[in-house]
């Protein structure tokens, strides 16, 4: 098979999966075993009882545990670090977690063409993750805890804890 061939039989197959993945996004909660196959496939480790609902994107490596769920809209990004996610892991809808963050450091060179700085996330067993929180590079969820709506977490959360607000701090304890 010549190179024009094969390039063109590389450009439907990036095609149609492109398509397939967007299909996938937006069929109903019952469809929740075909998106974790999907993800299977393209490179993240989710266990078979992990509910997927529609309009989820995940990116890089993503590793979740049996009995988790992950509400709408939710965006991780693990790229090569990754985000590790437990067991029984509650997230709620539009929660961002993401395993990088941009480089600056350089300020010869514009932000954009810098390398991103990587470190993974941990959300460990038990958690419970509430709407429109964003989690950033490097952090670890200790088991038990609840992170409130609408908080922003760069630092580590200890097991047991409640953390709200932004930047998150402990409310209370479990």
């Amino acid at each position: 098979m010549s190179a024009a061939i094969r390039t063109a039989f590389g450009r439907i197959r990036l095609a149609f999966s492109s398509l397939l993945r967007e299909i996938l996004l937006w069929l109903p909660v019952e469809y929740s075993r075909l998106r974790v196959s999907y993800y299977n496939r393209h490179g993240c480790r989710i266990a078979r009882y992990v509910s997927i609902s529609p309009n989820v994107r995940l990116r890089g490596l993503v590793v979740i545990g049996e009995g988790s769920s992950l509400a709408q809209n939710v965006s991780i990004a693990g790229l090569s670090a990754g985000v590790h996610i437990g067991q029984n892991v509650m997230v709620a809808p539009n929660v961002v977690i993401v395993a990088f963050d941009h480089g600056f450091s350089d300020t010869t060179r514009p932000m954009v063409l810098q390398s991103n700085v990587e470190a993974a996330v941990r959300i460990e067993d038990d958690v419970w993750i509430a709407a429109n929180v964003t989690i950033s590079k490097g952090v670890t969820i200790g088991s038990g805890s609840i992170v409130g709506a609408n908080s922003f977490v760069n630092s580590d959360v200890a097991p047991n804890s409640i953390v709200a607000g932004v930047p998150a701090r402990i409310v209370g304890s479990r």
